[in-house]
């Protein structure tokens, strides 16, 4: 004989006591700082690791300008990110980087030939009939910066070409002869007698992310130009 299964009344759920009022605030303020927590520490974090970076670049920056001009060739790498196209040959060249947060510069100088300079000018996207006679681009600030001195001409700003005509591409690699332009002969024979020195300056303005170079030529021996430039970048 099967006996029926009898099933047991559920036990009624015991009544919760009231929470005490100060075990209720204890517990909110225990959730409050358990939020400020996990919010505040990366947030926290984040600003000191940008102000971090910050210092780190400037500090960069100012080793680098410590140091001074390296008399030697930037690595290939570094010519082709600030598209600065040192001729083959060249000598007494130097240069140095610097580097912030914000905006990284190389610097450079070398002397070359004619046609070097030429060939340096066609590369960077220029031309000599593009340099503006007594005319200095680069800034007194990058000149402090690189320990450079530009005498007997204006500095800084965007230089004007010359009139007369549309600019003609500069030939990598062809003999161009020792003048910076048509209206150039005479100031650079006045130079030349005076003692005073013959600048000539351009700069060459790229579409973004790509780099800004002004360039700056010494011709008072116009056979063996000397080159100045600051290609600068915004990463």
């Amino acid at each position: 004989m099967t006996v029926p299964h009898q099933s047991t009344t559920p036990r009624a759920p015991q009544d919760k006591l009231p929470e005490d009022r100060r075990h209720m605030i204890r517990r909110r303020w225990l959730t409050a700082v358990i939020i400020v927590l996990l919010v505040g520490i990366p947030a926290g974090y984040l600003v000191i690791s940008a102000g971090q970076s910050r210092d780190s670049g400037r500090d960069k920056e100012r080793e680098s300008s410590a140091a001074g001009l390296q008399a030697n060739r930037p690595s290939q790498m570094k010519r082709r990110v600030f598209e600065v196209p040192i001729p083959a040959g060249a000598w007494d060249v130097a240069y140095y980087e610097t580097s912030n947060w914000k905006t990284s510069r190389l610097y450079v100088q070398f002397t070359t030939t004619a046609t070097g300079l030429d060939a340096f000018l066609a590369e960077s996207g220029t031309s000599r009939a593009q340099l503006v006679p007594g005319h200095v681009t680069v800034s007194e600030r990058d000149a402090d910066i690189a320990d450079w001195t530009f005498d007997d001409g204006p500095t800084g700003g965007t230089a004007t070409p010359p009139t007369g005509g549309a600019a003609t591409p500069a030939t990598v690699g062809t003999t161009a002869p020792a003048t910076v332009g048509p209206s150039t002969g005479a100031t650079e024979a006045s130079g030349g007698a005076t003692g005073a020195t013959v600048w000539a300056g351009t700069t060459v303005t790229r579409e973004e992310p790509r780099p800004d170079t002004d360039i700056t030529v010494d011709l008072t021996d116009p056979a063996f130009p000397r080159v100045y430039a600051v290609s600068t970048t915004s990463p």
